[in-house]
């Protein structure tokens, strides 16, 4: 990371890092973080992230969707009782989409 980050450093980063889909990058986040502390990105408040938990198979995953959205999806999850699902508003931009959002609609 270099040692004084820019706006143009961090948007280079984000852009270079636009399309990732590996582990989680460092070097990416901080310069989200830096942009969203300056008001040049901005997070979009109609979204969260929605963990599912499947207990048996201890499978998790992260998924970020709009709040109508995973609440439909939790309401229908509730009839499994071996899952787990927590709606919260710690969305990353880097958080895939939740599978199939249109089938949640209320």
């Amino acid at each position: 990371m270099p040692a004084q980050l820019t706006v143009e450093t961090a948007h280079r980063i984000m852009q270079r890092h636009a399309h990732w889909s590996g582990t989680p990058c460092i070097r990416r986040a901080a310069a989200l973080r830096y942009l969203v502390a300056l008001g040049r990105y901005v997070l979009d408040s109609r979204r969260c992230r929605v963990r599912v938990q499947f207990a048996r198979s201890g499978v998790a995953a992260e998924y970020q969707c709009t709040r109508e959205i995973a609440e439909t999806f939790a309401a229908r999850m509730r009839t499994h009782p071996d899952s787990t699902v927590v709606i919260d508003d710690r969305v990353h931009p880097d958080l895939p989409p939740l599978p199939c959002a249109r089938l949640w609609l209320p």
